[in-house]
């Protein structure tokens, strides 16, 4: 593993005949990533313990995390710039404390990847979320209008989440030679398990787009026998096959829309997301470059949120959002904080996609499958980039650990 750049000398776990020696750094990882997964069991401490433990790790080798977040500062400019909308945020308070808990989480995210492995990242990922996926089918709970599961997770969508990412770290984990063989058991049934599940979950988007995420792990794993050569002339032929699919998708994008809603009793507005995009819209003509203000938007007692909420009946008055990453960040912090974000993102996918191909392993599966997934979520959900995400963290972790390894395959090449 460490020939592809992907272990470090200075994490605190390592793998020694398939098994885990775990250290400080491993626990307060694992214990840091788990509280915001579990978000909904923690209630309004889940924050507060998230910062203890982060902080925590921080503290435990202050200097080495003090050089991480330095090395990878180009990172932390898009949290940033969210504090620097509080220039002109209309809401400049709200700005200020959401987006300094969104630096310090992004901080810790940076620190987690220099911290383990790429190994014990995705082991503790598939850990902490079949315990969720186990504590769900047994304790879980199930909505009453529509019989949807919802699991430990307050809500369909956020159980129908964690299905799809436990799903993906099965795969991984399944076909992991070095993992312990009651861990690839375990991943096996979570393999099984996830179609079922998610079909319980009733989340039409997460089933949709597990497919092409499951796919690439699948894809990634399997061209290991293959050759370069090889590798290039069935991506090649994938991607022909891609684009004839999305051509003929456009041709008769009417016909095959309709049918999915009605398969998936949605309505011809996906759950009124065409009107909140149009609505949305108005606001980026009027602050194309700047935005509102980082999380300026969703205020209660802001007149055009307000209706929105009034119109979509959501009586809590939170919680919700444009349903496109590109659309709400846009409204928030303008184009200029939106292309930051999608250099990110985007940058962590297709060098993910690269260390697929150059050195496909179960690690670098995991990393392309996931980004996948949430480049697809990213069109119809707001996926990443805002604080205590869990999602955003693993974005974060995989820019890392797909820069560290091409570096270190530049290196070698050298």
């Amino acid at each position: 593993m460490s020939a592809l750049g992907l272990s470090q000398p200075q994490a605190a776990s390592s793998q020694e005949g398939g098994g885990f020696r775990i250290g400080v750094a491993a626990s307060l990882s694992f214990a840091t990533m788990a509280v915001l997964i579990f978000e909904a069991v923690f209630g309004s401490f889940a924050a507060l313990l998230f910062l203890c433990l982060g902080g925590l790790l921080i503290a435990s080798r202050p200097t080495a995390s003090l050089q991480a977040v330095l090395h990878y500062w180009y990172l932390l400019i898009l949290p940033a710039f969210c504090i620097l909308s509080v220039l002109w945020s209309q809401f400049p308070t709200l700005t200020l404390r959401y987006s300094v808990q969104f630096a310090i989480t992004m901080a810790i995210a940076v620190v987690i990847a220099n911290r383990i492995s790429l190994t014990t990242f995705l082991r503790s990922l598939f850990i902490i979320y079949g315990i969720g996926v186990a504590g769900s089918v047994l304790f879980g709970h199930v909505r009453d209008d529509i019989g949807a599961w919802v699991g430990l997770f307050g809500s369909k969508n956020a159980f129908a989440a964690v299905i799809c990412a436990f799903a993906l770290t099965s795969i991984a984990v399944l076909f992991d030679r070095t993992a312990p063989r009651a861990m690839r058991l375990a991943a096996l049934a979570g393999v099984a398990a996830a179609g079922p599940l998610l079909m319980k979950a009733q989340s039409t988007g997460a089933i949709i787009f597990v497919i092409p995420a499951s796919a690439m792990a699948f894809a990634v794993i399997f061209s290991r026998r293959l050759s370069h050569w090889q590798k290039f002339f069935t991506g090649s032929l994938v991607i022909c096959m891609g684009v004839a699919a999305l051509i003929l998708a456009l041709q008769y994008s009417d016909l095959l829309f309709q049918n999915l809603l009605d398969a998936s009793g949605k309505d011809v507005t996906l759950t009124g997301r065409t009107e909140l995009w149009d609505f949305a819209m108005r606001f980026i003509r009027e602050h194309p470059w700047l935005g509102l203000g980082y999380q300026a938007f969703w205020v209660q007692g802001y007149p055009p949120a307000e209706l929105l909420w009034a119109t979509f009946g959501i009586q809590a008055r939170a919680g919700f959002n444009f349903h496109n990453t590109y659309v709400n960040n846009a409204v928030e912090i303008g184009f200029i904080g939106l292309a930051i974000q999608v250099l990110i993102l985007y940058g962590a996918l297709v060098r993910s996609y690269v260390l697929a191909f150059r050195a496909p392993s179960p690690e670098s599966a995991f990393l392309a499958s996931f980004l996948t997934l949430v480049v697809c979520g990213s069109f119809v959900e707001v996926a990443v980039f805002f604080q205590f995400s869990i999602t955003s963290i693993i974005v974060f972790c995989a820019f890392i650990y797909t820069a560290r390894a091409h570096a270190r395959g530049a290196k070698r090449s050298n």
